[in-house]
């Protein structure tokens, strides 16, 4: 089983914990084969990630931006982030990160996403450097 399948699974174990309901995501922070750090979407809100958000509306918690929120940047610079959204049943949905999850992830030097696509199907993509915004507080 490789990693990346053996990542996604654990993501979507946490997603089931989710207490958003129709949509659920789980995220596990991942650097140097050591698992850093693990989150699920919620209700709630963050100002954290609302500073990144392009459309109207509060940000909730969603699960890429509570597996980094309060890490130190030594711990999530350079490191991949797994991203899973499952159903009711348990299967494997679509979790490509939205807009402000992208920007978030890139401030704090994730490197790297792998993300739930269908049952059995992820894909991947690397975060530029060069791409990342400067945020203030």
């Amino acid at each position: 089983m490789c990693k990346e399948y053996r990542s996604l699974k654990m993501a979507a174990k946490v997603a089931e914990q989710s207490d958003y309901g129709k949509y659920k995501h789980g995220a596990v922070l991942v650097k140097g084969g050591s698992v850093m750090n693990f989150s699920s979407n919620s209700k709630n809100h963050t100002s954290f990630g609302q500073r990144f958000r392009t459309d109207p509306g509060m940000a909730t918690h969603h699960a890429e931006t509570s597996c980094v929120l309060g890490m130190n940047r030594e711990a999530t610079a350079g490191s991949t982030v797994y991203v899973a959204r499952v159903n009711r049943k348990g299967q494997w949905r679509m979790s490509k990160p939205c807009s402000m999850c992208h920007e978030v992830m890139k401030f704090v030097g994730v490197k790297r996403v792998v993300y739930t696509i269908a049952p059995g199907e992820w894909g991947t993509y690397k975060i530029e450097e060069e791409d990342a915004k400067t945020v203030g507080y």
